[in-house]
């Protein structure tokens, strides 16, 4: 989504409503920031509806078809709440699906964009048959053929981040996304924003946070994972020991659960190393080597996020020796 926010910009400058697909139908709309929510669909959507869409210019619709039903909400950004510096409209919704998925909702997508709400598409059909026979009766058939008033108004927006097939970790999760979930997002999302737009190291940790999900197998994942996770330290070597140390003291109190951090860490990374050499790996060893660097990578995100800060030597140095 975030690289594909121009060119819709330069179609359309106002709000953008962003289609969602994989989370759970939320009970009611959840205000993520300032202009910015998590809103459900009010109705299910369907091929007819999407075919309606394609009628009013979306000419990508048929690629929506096949997982229309996981689609059931969409994330609202309104224009007058662009935050400068920092992402403009369509992106901020980009920022919004990245701290969902940093809370563990890595399932979902947010795959097409539109001036207007989706919930005008989903369930368009039904509402215009009745418009339609409405019309037959009042105006005649030719009428409401030629000079439809059910018509939906043009569509202007395109497909984002679509993938037919895509990584998911186990952790996962599969529940709703709810008011903690939408407090913590509009607790940080000022933050998360400042962080995004001026941190190199930051940002290339998390778009590789989000976009390992699309690597063809487990073992091209995991060198993306640890491209973020290394993006994080500053580390232009693949310095094993330093990055063990420095994730153990972040992330673990002193004494045993620290030590055994460091062990974690150490062995991941030595599997890390394996995987991005072409080292042979049983596979059930690389799926849990990308679950397991994706759970150290999003704490990591996580613990920066909080802070409200890019991670430097006063946090190293007050890990390893406060």
């Amino acid at each position: 989504m975030a690289g594909q926010g121009a060119a819709e910009s330069d179609i359309h400058q106002g709000n953008w409503y962003v289609l969602v697909m994989g989370l759970p139908r939320p009970k009611q709309p959840l205000t993520l920031a300032p202009g910015l929510a998590l809103v459900p669909l009010d109705s299910p959507l369907s091929v007819f509806d999407l075919a309606a869409a394609g009628a009013v210019a979306f000419r990508e619709w048929a690629m929506l078809e096949p997982v229309s039903r996981l689609c059931t909400c969409e994330i609202g950004t309104a224009k007058d709440s662009d935050v400068v510096p920092g992402y403009d409209t369509l992106n901020r919704a980009w920022l919004a699906s990245a701290l969902l998925v940093l809370r563990g909702f890595s399932r979902h997508l947010g795959i097409a964009c539109n001036s207007y709400s989706w919930s005008l598409i989903a369930g368009h059909q039904k509402r215009g048959a009745q418009a339609f026979q409405e019309q037959v009766a009042d105006e005649g058939v030719d009428a409401a053929i030629y000079r439809p008033k059910h018509d939906l108004s043009p569509f202007k927006g395109n497909i984002l981040d679509f993938h037919a097939r895509f990584l998911v970790d186990r952790d996962a999760r599969t529940d709703p996304v709810w008011s903690g979930d939408a407090a913590w997002i509009a607790t940080h999302f000022k933050t998360f924003n400042r962080l995004a737009s001026k941190s190199e190291p930051f940002r290339l940790a998390l778009e590789a946070a989000i976009d390992w999900r699309y690597a063809k197998e487990p073992r091209l994942a995991v060198g993306r994972i640890w491209s973020g996770i290394e993006a994080v330290f500053g580390v232009t070597s693949e310095l094993v020991y330093r990055i063990s140390i420095l994730c153990a003291s972040l992330l673990e109190e002193r004494g045993e659960p620290r030590k055994a951090r460091f062990q974690a860490v150490k062995r991941l990374y030595g599997l890390r190393s394996k995987a991005v050499h072409g080292e042979p790996l049983p596979q059930e060893q690389l799926v849990s080597a990308m679950n397991d660097s994706h759970r150290l990578l999003r704490e990591l995100l996580l613990l920066t996020i909080e802070r409200g800060h890019v991670l430097g030597a006063d946090d190293f140095d007050e890990a390893l020796f406060g």
